[in-house]
């Protein structure tokens, strides 16, 4: 039994220096470069084709009728529903093959989902669209858990908070800029519409900012180095719920399957916010450009969360971010939901919710790369990534429910708030029962 294996019996464990086989790299390396250039352009083009859908059925605007009152939630649960089928596969594949090899693949097969959405826009099909949104959600779905397993194998085992903090910081960058194009797309699409349908060039505006994110996110990623298989011999299963079953029976034995669910519980609130923020165009009474200025400076705070949490990070300090971060998050959302319909104290609060949601991800993330075994990183990354998108689809049927109950969108952040409490005292009770103090480890 290797160190990393029977460390994850020990109560702990994971707070002390991550066992991972060093890969000689330090942080700043060609490979981690590039994979951190092609994840940027993945989430920019993931945020500007998502942006432009949830803008173009929000309350006011030409698809609203489509899909209905809460139209973003049947757009939020449509996006998720290939993460959740196809996350633990492919995270069997990344355990598999090359993850440098995968990433060029997917990357190449991006250009046809493209087109897909270029022409759904253009000629102003709401379903066509919602299609081409599916499709790139497959495509995340099996770079999920590459890129996030690549990570441990680009860098040293003591640089991997720091390596999830710039990803992440990346991330939200690029969300911001996709959110921005978003805007700035969908003002101009809708502003295009004659007798219901759009004309002119700028129909064509959401495909070309979509091409242009596909293509250079194609040019980075050529740069990767080549990595070797993990495990070469793991056999195809063709079931998903096999590999999330045998693999959450393998995180069921350390902590992984609790840090697992504590990191979803992340992108459950993640997927209402997203979905709350939309309907802020007509709460606040401003332009979509303007709402997406709202959804950038919560990025841009998540990001400097992440940066931060990850450069103050100890073995000490990490689980005890968790429950700080999450208390953060609970005061800022039930302030939202209470605050008035002011621009100002809107961001004010959302770049408050941003910076302690970097403090509650940093530490899960970072706990999941260390904690998983070499062999079969990518099925626990991919099953994580999964778990994830089924806490997303319930975040999306939840402001779903809630609006349909016509519990207006600001108001949904109470709601949140008070889940983020609930978090913040269930970690606290968890780290109390299961881990041991620093000094307490020593003296064993």
């Amino acid at each position: 039994m290797n160190s990393q294996t029977s460390s994850k019996h020990i109560p702990g464990a994971y707070i002390a220096a991550s066992p991972l086989p060093s890969p000689n790299l330090g942080l700043w390396n060609k490979g981690f470069t590039s994979l951190l250039f092609t994840q940027f352009f993945e989430a920019a083009s993931d945020n500007i084709i998502k942006g432009v859908i949830s803008f173009a059925v929000a309350f006011g605007a030409p698809w609203e009728k489509v899909f209905g009152d809460g139209g973003n939630g049947i757009v939020g649960l449509a996006f998720t529903l290939p993460f959740i089928l196809l996350s633990a596969f492919g995270g069997r594949l990344a355990d598999r093959r090359s993850k440098s090899q995968i990433t060029v693949i997917l990357k190449a097969v991006s250009f046809a989902v493209a087109a897909l959405a270029a022409m759904s826009f253009a000629r102003g099909d709401a379903w066509m669209a919602l299609a081409a949104l599916i499709a790139f959600s497959v495509v995340s779905a099996f770079f999920g858990p590459v890129k996030y397993g690549m990570i441990a194998e680009l860098v040293d085992p003591q640089q991997l908070a720091r390596a999830n903090g710039i990803i992440n910081m990346a991330t939200n960058v690029a969300v911001i800029l996709g959110m921005l194009v978003a805007g700035i797309v969908a003002a101009h699409w809708k502003s295009s519409f004659v007798d219901g349908v759009p004309a002119g060039s700028n129909a064509w505006l959401p495909g070309i900012a979509m091409f242009v994110a596909v293509t250079l996110g194609f040019l980075t990623c050529l740069t990767l180095p080549k990595l070797a298989p993990q495990s070469p011999d793991l056999a195809i299963d063709y079931n998903p719920f096999s590999t999330y079953i045998q693999t959450m029976q393998l995180m069921a034995k350390s902590p992984l399957l609790a840090v697992a669910g504590a990191w979803t519980f992340f992108y459950f609130i993640a997927a209402v916010v997203l979905l709350i923020l939309p309907d802020y165009s007509a709460f606040l009474k401003v332009e979509d450009s303007e709402t997406a200025y709202l959804m950038a400076a919560l990025a841009v705070a998540i990001g400097v969360g992440c940066v931060i949490a990850a450069y103050a990070d100890t073995p000490q300090r990490r689980p005890l971010f968790v429950p700080f971060g999450a208390a953060g998050l609970a005061v800022s959302f039930v302030l939202l939901g209470v605050a008035p319909a002011d621009f100002t104290m809107t961001i004010v609060l959302l770049l408050v919710a941003g910076f302690f949601a970097g403090f509650y991800i940093i530490p899960l993330q970072s706990m999941l790369q260390a904690l998983a075994p070499d062999d079969c990183r990518g099925r626990v990354l991919g099953t994580a990534n999964g778990l994830s998108f089924v806490l997303g689809a319930v975040g999306s049927v939840l402001f779903l429910g809630l609006r349909r109950l016509d519990m207006p969108s600001n108001r949904i952040f109470i709601v949140l708030g008070l889940l983020c409490a609930a978090m913040a005292v269930v970690m606290l009770i968890w780290l109390k029962k299961h881990f041991a103090r620093p000094s307490d480890e020593a003296r064993r």
